[in-house]
């Protein structure tokens, strides 16, 4: 499982400075490689134009990383959700490990206060696999 925190390390602090200049991302993926390495996955193509909507992101995403499962040990899919529980947004980070046959995705509640990133206690829920172990 330390290839999923590799991940997290190299990536979520991307993320974070999207948020802190925009308020906002798009969808977008990293990758543990089976030689250990992080890679960032970006620009997918949709079927939309120039402002697609993260839903079609997500889609293309996972195809992708499908067709490409057996060049990875882990990914992370990292996007932006409303929880409307606690009426805050959140980085939610869905991850799945080859090896440890596992996926689930990870809260990350935020605010930007002053230009900083605020976060909140996270929490993880246990997911179905969707990239490794399917049929292509």
């Amino acid at each position: 499982m330390n290839e999923i925190q590799n991940i997290l390390n190299v990536t979520f602090p991307f993320v974070e400075s999207l948020l802190k200049e925009y308020g906002e991302f798009y969808p977008l993926a990293s990758v543990a490689k089976t030689d250990n390495t992080v890679e960032q996955l970006l620009n997918f193509e949709t079927d939309e134009n120039e402002f697609p909507k993260s839903t079609s992101i997500i889609e293309s995403i996972k195809k992708e990383l499908r067709l490409k499962q057996n060049e990875y040990i882990a990914i992370a899919l990292f996007y932006k959700v409303k929880l409307k529980e606690e009426n805050t947004d959140a980085i939610a980070v869905y991850v799945e490990h080859k090896l440890e046959n596992v996926a689930y995705t990870l809260y990350y509640p935020y605010e930007i206060i002053k230009n900083t990133t605020a976060f909140s206690d996270s929490w993880k829920t246990i997911e179905q696999m969707e990239i490794f172990n399917t049929k292509k």
